[in-house]
């Protein structure tokens, strides 16, 4: 099975990126898809990402980082020019659904890139005055006009909106381009998916064809979130071909990459 995390981050931290590619073939993880959110993360930035890229073509899928209000266009374009396959957005100045940033899902749509939304409560590096970072910017229905106006726009809602678990289902339920990952941290929001059931909110006939599986976790804790998903699809009842859909299947045919 060749696995695909869909969400993951380059730190800045020495070593990290030969840590990761250690980390995903002790999980069995054949790709995974990276970007750098810079200093306000704590990480490193696209330009570092497009060398990692470069270095490892074969494992790793580029996300050229958007932050909404302060990259535009230009930055999907430099992205897809440097060999990105896909968007990550989270700390826009301003909610999601301002107009202001349509030319970036426009450009994004016409690059065939996806975009990942961080989606719900966000946790910054810094902190203190300057930092301005709004979660209510988003929450996911803030992504709800883009799904309409760009219909064609391939879109994931990252953590399953964390805090709006059931906006951020009901979105991949009704909009056909949404989708959601269920990545996090251990003992954060997912504690509460795992108390609960994932069927709580992913309830109809056919959702686990909009779950894709992502980490986004320091790389040490890549294995512990790739078995607890494993867990979570045993009490969901999915076969071995939706499993394989859900760990990366899914995310090549958003890719465009062969199945």
């Amino acid at each position: 099975m060749k696995i695909i995390d869909a969400h993951a981050h380059l730190m800045d931290e020495p070593g990290y990126l030969d840590g990761l590619l250690t980390a995903m073939d002790a999980a069995g993880i054949e790709k995974v898809c990276v970007s750098g959110l810079g200093p306000l993360f704590g990480m490193q930035d696209n330009t570092a990402v497009e060398a990692a890229r470069r270095q490892h073509p074969d494992r790793i899928i580029g996300a050229v980082y958007v932050r909404p209000g302060m990259d535009g266009a230009e930055t999907v374009d430099w992205g897809a020019e440097h060999g990105f396959r896909m968007l990550k957005v989270t700390a826009p100045t301003g909610p999601y659904s301002d107009p202001s940033f349509d030319p970036i899902w426009e450009r994004a749509l016409e690059h065939g890139m996806p975009v990942l939304f961080h989606t719900g409560l966000v946790m910054p590096s810094a902190e203190g005055r300057g930092c301005r970072v709004s979660s209510l910017n988003m929450q996911p229905m803030q992504v709800e006009p883009i799904t309409r106006e760009f219909p064609e726009l391939k879109v994931i809602l990252a953590h399953l909106g964390v805090n709006h678990n059931m906006d951020a289902a009901e979105m991949a339920r009704i909009r056909a381009n949404v989708y959601v990952d269920i990545s996090g941290e251990p003992g954060g929001w997912r504690e509460r998916m795992k108390a609960t059931g994932l069927d709580h909110w992913l309830w109809w006939p056919g959702a686990s064809e909009k779950l894709l599986f992502g980490t986004d976790v320091h790389y040490t804790r890549i294995k512990q979130i790739l078995d607890e998903d494993r867990a979570i699809y045993d009490a969901l009842g999915l076969d071995e071909p939706t499993r394989a859909n859900v760990l990366g299947g899914t995310m090549r045919g958003l890719l465009g990459e062969p199945l």
